[in-house]
């Protein structure tokens, strides 16, 4: 089962590629062909990862990379119909990185659910982070090298708004629903602790950037708003868990 695991991520990484390939060449049928596979392969992966670990495969920092693609191919699909916006290579691309951070940590398959995660929040908490935190990159990704895109910059500028607009939804979703279930799991909807200071925020970054689009005197302030907002969320998805010596009631995520 642990070959199979480390096949169906690299084969999920390889389609990946594929998509953002095909989307570079402006082949749009290609890559949602290719980012449909992506999506296929994502499901096969989640349900090895469920037998492997004997409990919905959220409870580590693997098992969470491995689900982004899971949940990047239904934002495409949303993007596209319902937005007009054809992102399948960008969500791709974010897909990627997070699986090649998979690849890199190690299987950990002896996980069990621990007390704490026996919950009814457990699986909405944490799919509402993984795809907001997944459509952030990709909106971080766009103003990064907007300076390179020419004729497609403000094009690119305003898919990344979109992006945050779908996805801090989602984001506060998981900030409301993290405070219930540490309610119902420690006695108390707010403790400090490391984790959801980040969290919160991380929240407030984003908050105040879809602010400033009313106001035109902040205009300047939108783009370092949106890559501090993305900083922010590695130092809540990443750094928080992965640094050691760091005291955190969420430390199971490590």
């Amino acid at each position: 089962m642990s070959y199979l695991v480390y096949t169906l991520t690299i084969l999920c990484l390889l389609a990946c590629l594929v998509t953002v390939a095909a989307a570079c060449r402006a082949r749009e049928s290609a890559a949602r062909r290719a980012h449909l596979a992506v999506w296929v392969l994502a499901v096969m992966l989640f349900a090895a990862d469920w037998v492997l670990a004997q409990a919905p495969p959220f409870g580590n920092m693997r098992h969470v990379l491995a689900f982004f693609p899971l949940v990047m191919y239904p934002a495409a699909v949303y993007l596209r119909r319902y937005r007009g916006l054809c992102v399948d290579g960008w969500l791709a691309a974010a897909s990627a990185l997070a699986l090649i951070g998979a690849l890199s940590m190690p299987l950990q398959a002896s996980w069990r659910q621990m007390p704490a995660l026996q919950s009814p929040w457990f699986a909405p908490h944490v799919i509402s982070y993984v795809l907001s935190y997944g459509l952030m990159t990709v909106a971080a990704l766009m103003v990064l090298i907007r300076p390179l895109r020419g004729e497609k910059a403000a094009q690119d500028e305003c898919t990344a708004d979109a992006l945050v607009k779908l996805a801090f939804p989602f984001m506060s979703f998981g900030l409301w629903s993290g405070a219930l279930w540490a309610d119902a799991a420690w006695g108390a909807y707010w403790s400090w602790d490391i984790k959801e200071v980040w969290a919160l925020i991380t929240w407030c970054v984003y908050l105040i950037y879809l602010h400033t689009e009313r106001h035109a005197s902040f205009a300047a302030w939108r783009r370092p708003l949106l890559l501090l907002g993305f900083a922010a969320v590695l130092v809540t998805f990443f750094v928080v868990n992965l640094l050691p010596n760091i005291q955190s009631l969420h430390s199971y995520a490590q």
